[in-house]
């Protein structure tokens, strides 16, 4: 009997190890697969933020492709995130895609209808098509949500002044130099609207000498207007009408440099307006505005060559670009 009840002990005892052992297993498995599961969440499951800096290292290469990758990766990853979308509108501008850059910074607008900048983007993607009246509304709009933003103010009265809106245009630039009186592009926008009145010439070289004092590579040279020496029988230079005013590099005697090629992409620190030529006195062709890429192609002494988005080739100052 004692030995009967001994063996069914050492059965049940048996059974009963051979049950933990099953479970354990089935514990290491489950965990294995847990494991397993946030390994390949930790490999593949970038953030956006890791999309975007992913996205932006590519910009800064021109490696244009890769960017855009990168960056509808982090749209798919958050598609209500606005940064996202500026950044794809960014990208569409470079690569003149002026259509797809309107729809990603309409939909910025559609997630944050008060962000200035988008506003500001989109008036400029109207304006490099003529589309006056559309930039200005947004202009408008980027005023309204940011009245003391002197870029904001200055974009405005450089497109007033380009479809001869001038009394606005001057209260618009006049404005953002009270903003901010050492903001060079404002003073040399203003010069440039006074110095095409005929009763606007003397302050125009006022301002003109301002912009020389703030920023001396937006102006090479003093305008031709300048005061000449009592005596020595020359009549004052009419003033030039175009921007800058100041004589061509050539005539002043400065250092010509030739064109370097180059293939780059770079951010823009400042507001700049885009020359004919590598000299401020030549035609102002466009205008490029801080915070946006611009593909550089040529470096030429203190300024680099720049294809715009409408396809004009154009100059700015190396200091834009720092």
């Amino acid at each position: 009997m004692e030995r009967k009840q001994r063996i069914f002990s050492e059965l049940g005892q048996s059974k009963l190890n051979r049950a933990k052992r099953l479970y354990a297993g089935t514990l290491t498995l489950a965990a294995a697969a847990a494991l397993g599961v946030g390994l390949i969440a930790g490999c593949h499951g970038k953030s956006v933020n890791d999309y975007l800096s992913d996205g932006d290292a590519a910009m800064q290469k021109t490696e244009l492709p890769q960017a855009e990758q990168s960056y509808q990766a982090a749209a798919k990853a958050a598609p209500g995130d606005p940064r996202v979308h500026v950044a794809l509108g960014n990208l569409y501008v470079f690569e003149q895609k002026p259509t797809l850059a309107q729809a990603e910074f309409m939909r910025v607008l559609e997630l944050q209808p008060a962000n200035a900048a988008a506003h500001s983007a989109l008036g400029g993607l109207y304006e490099s098509q003529s589309q006056m009246g559309a930039a200005q509304e947004q202009y408008l709009a980027a005023v309204a949500l940011k009245p003391t933003d002197p870029a904001y103010r200055l974009q405005l009265g450089s497109l007033l002044a380009r479809v001869n809106r001038v009394g606005w245009a001057e209260n618009e630039l006049r404005t953002a130099i009270g903003l901010q009186p050492k903001n060079a592009q404002a003073h040399l926008a203003l010069a440039n609207l006074l110095n095409a009145s005929p009763n606007g010439k003397a302050e125009a070289d006022a301002e003109y000498a301002e912009v020389r004092a703030l920023d001396p590579h937006l102006l090479a040279a003093p305008p031709p207007s300048a005061v000449v020496p009592a005596g020595s029988g020359e009549p004052a230079a009419a003033p030039s009408a175009e921007a800058g005013v100041a004589p061509p590099a050539a005539a002043t005697g400065a250092k010509q440099h030739k064109l370097k090629p180059i293939n780059r992409k770079f951010k823009l620190s400042k507001n700049s307006p885009v020359y004919q030529s590598a000299d401020s006195s030549t035609s102002v062709v466009g205008q490029v505005h801080r915070g946006h890429f611009v593909h550089v192609t040529g470096i030429q002494g203190e300024w680099l060559q720049v294809t715009l988005r409408n396809g004009t080739v154009g100059f700015i100052p190396v200091t834009a670009a720092e």
